[in-house]
């Protein structure tokens, strides 16, 4: 029988002392006290494995570890809540980047673009890491991020991507796999941390100021042009109500409002705009509501609102999908068109970001 590759009594002395001494020093060890440590302690401990990988090799020779084991170890493992299975999963930080890309931006972009894509959704898992000083999920406390982009970032398995790009998904799997290539263990920091790299689908010509729509100032997330994006689908929209319709909707969601099919179009004021033009606070009938939530209650793409109505119907007319707030993806792929590249494009759309490679 072939002697099993069993862990030496050298390497089981050694660890015995690390824990004892982790323990004399009072290091945390429950969930809770690892949340409260210092950031730099939660780094340094995403860092260990790495650190601990030199320290073996330098003792025993570099034969110790295969080099695809030495990179499973020094690969970052986020703690994923699949809301679809209803189970967290245990997922290499690059592999995350790939199922998130893959849902966030069509495959079809050019490859800066899919870059500047792959560098975000890296960032955010990062930005969110409870090892990183993150919160965690909002959905699911002990887990870094969830499946469902309206909490986290959307996600597609390779079954998903599979069933979404059909025929292409090879040429669309190998793009995006190049892409998280490209840039593996890149992300965008702000003084020495991960930034929070928002992003959206279209910005309909100008990105809106991150307090705007989310009550906190970011100096990396502000208002900055996006030419191009003129020709996308994306770009401009409108919806038509019957004056009956509307008033439904809006008094569904705004039960004070008290609006009439027959005043409608007297009983909506805006009140203030954004610094970017877009609706920031709109009178409907006596209830003052937001911009986003006039967006969620008419199921509109955007909070780049304006209206007219006539005697039957009202048209509610937006420009751009999504928040506004950060990179625009369809302005990303306007700039690589133009040539520039994903390290451009993302000093663009979040200025005062430094790329930097994670340990």
């Amino acid at each position: 029988m072939q002697k099993q590759n069993l862990p030496s009594v050298r390497t089981c002395l050694l660890l015995l002392i690390l824990s004892t001494v982790w323990l004399l020093l009072g290091a945390p060890l429950t969930p809770d006290q690892w949340r409260s440590a210092p950031l730099e302690l939660r780094q340094s401990m995403l860092q260990l494995p790495v650190r601990m990988h030199y320290i073996f090799s330098r003792w025993y020779g570099t034969g110790l570890f295969s080099s695809a084991q030495a990179e499973a170890i020094s690969t970052p493992i986020l703690r994923v809540w699949n809301t679809e299975q209803r189970r967290v999963q245990l997922l290499p930080l690059e592999e995350y980047v790939q199922c998130a890309l893959a849902a966030e931006m069509p495959a079809h972009y050019d490859p800066q673009a899919l870059r500047c894509q792959a560098v975000t959704a890296r960032t955010y898992a990062l930005h969110a890491s409870l090892l990183y000083g993150g919160n965690g999920c909002d959905t699911v406390a002990s887990c870094d991020v969830c499946t469902n982009s309206s909490c986290c970032q959307a996600y597609a398995d390779k079954e998903l991507q599979q069933s979404q790009w059909g025929a292409e998904y090879s040429l669309f799997h190998k793009r995006t796999s190049d892409a998280v290539h490209a840039t593996e263990g890149l992300i965008l920091t702000y003084e020495g941390l991960p930034a929070l790299p928002l992003y959206h689908a279209c910005s309909g010509g100008l990105t809106e100021n991150v307090q705007e729509v989310f009550s906190q100032s970011l100096p990396y997330l502000i208002s900055v042009e996006s030419p191009g994006e003129e020709a996308a689908s994306t770009y401009s929209d409108h919806v038509v109500y019957t004056l009956e319709e509307a008033c439904t909707r809006l008094r569904s969601a705004f039960p004070e409002c008290g609006v009439e099919p027959d005043s409608l179009a007297s009983q909506l004021r805006l009140q203030t705009a954004t610094s970017s033009g877009r609706v920031g606070t709109v009178l409907i009938g006596s209830a003052l509501v937001s911009g986003r939530e006039l967006r969620a209650a008419l199921d509109l793409r955007s909070t780049y609102i304006t209206w007219e109505a006539d005697n039957r119907t009202i048209t509610f007319r937006t420009k751009g999908y999504g928040h506004g707030v950060g990179m625009s993806q369809v302005g990303a792929q306007a700039m690589a068109a133009e040539g520039y590249s994903f390290a451009e494009i993302l000093q663009h759309y979040y200025p005062g970001t430094c790329l930097t490679r994670i340990p």
